[in-house]
């Protein structure tokens, strides 16, 4: 009877302990999914995505400080060369122009009575009645004179333009893009008040991989599309491809700009565009790009890395990514073609020992 219910006692632990223990401790571990690093072939083309802008473009900012007590646009509208957009109290500059205005006046004066005074001193001097010396001094007084209202004009000159400084116009026919001040705000020098651009000429700007610039094939014209607008503004021609020197020393790309036909309607800047940007003959190494599905990379900070599954190892790699299209992310360093990674990373961090991806 005792060892029945020792047998019933036995049962009934190991029920309770495989009703613990997770089912995934009895399993054989799954084997991580992977993928092969692909090729995307471009054709000879090279693949990047830049940004519509505008080739003259400026903003607005006062070069005095004060209240702003008008604004006469606001962000779409059209505007006029010479066309007036803020203006800003210029009561202050006024006065100050007031008052350079009585000083040369004061001084003008004062020029008259030394210029009288000169000659009356040279009769005297002729009529041997003063002395040479005294004509000498009051000649001084005189030329004196006459440099204190030079000063004094271009005082009043200088104040007349600090008034003008206040009314602030449009320096081209364009549109407003942004406005960033109210009336009743304090404009302050170098601070801008507005964006402005010419819609009339616009262009794609890209940044391109060093490795890539060095290959471009400049006789041959881009192929540019701008999915959000319509008809054949989407894909426009795509004038001389002009590449701007400076490299940028973190990201190791240099800035490219293509010109677009002018006065496009539907175009403004921001919009996005891709670029297939033609290669030469030598390029054909480029012309494939190496890439893996979005999944797959993991980020951490600045950190971008995958997990690449050998036979028997999980290694976790750093790479350098591109752009990405759909789920597909370029890399443009750190695997090579065919090289497998794991698609689930958190699996593969398990698998490699490592807690957390």
């Amino acid at each position: 009877m005792v060892s029945i219910q020792k047998a019933i006692s036995i049962v009934m632990l190991n029920a309770l302990i495989g009703a613990l223990v997770p089912a995934s401790a009895h399993a054989q571990p799954r084997p991580l999914a992977t993928i092969a690093v692909g090729q995307s072939a471009a054709n000879g083309y090279y693949l990047a995505d830049g940004k519509v802008e505008a080739i003259r473009e400026t903003s607005i900012a006062a070069q005095v400080s004060g209240k702003v007590i008008e604004r006469t646009v606001r962000a779409g509208d059209r505007v006029k060369i010479g066309q007036v957009l803020v203006r800003i109290d210029p009561r202050a500059a006024q006065q100050s122009q007031a008052a350079a205005a009585a000083q040369l006046a004061a001084a003008q004066a004062q020029l008259v009575a030394a210029e009288k005074n000169l000659a009356r001193t040279k009769e005297l001097v002729e009529q041997k009645f003063m002395s040479s010396a005294m004509l000498d001094k009051v000649e001084a007084d005189y030329r004196a004179a006459q440099e204190t209202v030079q000063a004094l004009r271009a005082q009043k000159a200088g104040a007349a333009t600090q008034t003008g400084w206040h009314t602030l116009s449009a320096p081209f026919d364009g549109i407003v893009t942004t406005t960033s001040t109210e009336v009743g705000d304090t404009a302050m020098p170098g601070k801008p008040l507005l964006q402005l651009h010419d819609p009339s000429a616009m262009r794609v700007a890209l940044n391109v991989p060093a490795a890539v610039v060095s290959q471009l094939d400049r006789t041959r014209a881009a192929s540019i599309e701008i999915p959000d607008v319509t008809g054949d503004e989407a894909t426009p021609r795509a004038g001389p491809i002009v590449v701007v020197s400076a490299a940028d020393p973190v990201n190791h790309t240099q800035l490219v700009r293509i010109e677009l036909p002018r006065n496009l309607a539907q175009l403004h800047p921001g919009l996005f565009a891709r670029v297939k940007l033609p290669l030469g003959s030598a390029a054909n190494e480029l012309s494939a790009r190496l890439t893996i599905p979005v999944s797959a990379l993991v980020v951490r900070g600045d950190l971008r890395a995958v997990y690449v599954v050998g036979d028997k190892t999980v290694t976790f790699r750093q790479v350098r990514i591109g752009r990405v299209q759909a789920d597909q992310i370029e890399i443009l360093s750190g695997l090579s073609a065919g090289e497998r990674v794991a698609l689930d990373p958190v699996a593969a961090a398990r698998a490699a020992g490592v807690v957390k991806p």
